[in-house]
């Protein structure tokens, strides 16, 4: 399976995913990589002002809450309408399944936002997470909404990563493809 990890809690997390009978562990856990993600990708995209940046993360402040944070990137155009639209079904439902304990993937509350899932639709395999293009890996067939939600997740995680890695850091300036294959060759390397 084809995901994008930042370190071994992501791996972790993702293990629990996988092998877990839990839709609300997966939806949870789930949410919780993306807000990661995408926090890490804005501040990755931001002037490096640590203590700025920490201000306007906190939870009173403007960037302190997902649903800004995912409409900043896309105004930074670090993600389209449709993974705009598909980050902020994620983390509605993973705030469904935090807030009320009868959830499921099949309950009212959660198939409002189970149709803005939809950046899985024309593909037929993952994106490659360094650099244009596709991988191998063939996405899955979607047969359950809890397949739909774990789908888009990982097309989202990947669609973040691809945008770190082709800026330069605290900035929007973009790198050129030769450059970034650079940075992996020497991180093999080195």
């Amino acid at each position: 399976m084809t995901w994008a990890i930042f370190n071994d809690a992501h791996l972790a997390a993702i293990g629990e995913i996988l092998t877990t009978g839990s839709e609300t562990l997966v939806a949870v856990l789930g949410g919780s990589l993306l807000e990661e993600a995408v926090e890490r990708t804005l501040v990755e995209r931001l002037r490096n002002d640590p203590k700025v940046i920490e201000d306007q993360f906190k939870p009173d402040m403007p960037l302190g809450a997902i649903g800004p944070q995912i409409e900043l990137l896309y105004l930074l155009n670090a993600i389209d309408r449709p993974t705009r639209d598909t980050l902020k079904g994620i983390a509605r439902i993973r705030n469904v399944f935090a807030h009320n304990l009868g959830a499921s993937f099949a309950s009212e509350d959660t198939l409002k936002y189970v149709g803005k899932l939809a950046i899985h639709k024309g593909r037929t395999y993952y994106p490659n997470p360094r650099i244009g293009g596709d991988s191998k890996e063939v996405v899955e067939p979607i047969d359950s909404n809890r397949t739909l939600f774990l789908v888009n997740l990982k097309l989202a995680l990947l669609d973040l990563m691809r945008d770190r890695v082709s800026h330069r850091l605290h900035s929007n300036e973009m790198m050129s493809p030769e450059e970034i294959r650079a940075q992996f060759q020497e991180g093999q390397t080195g």
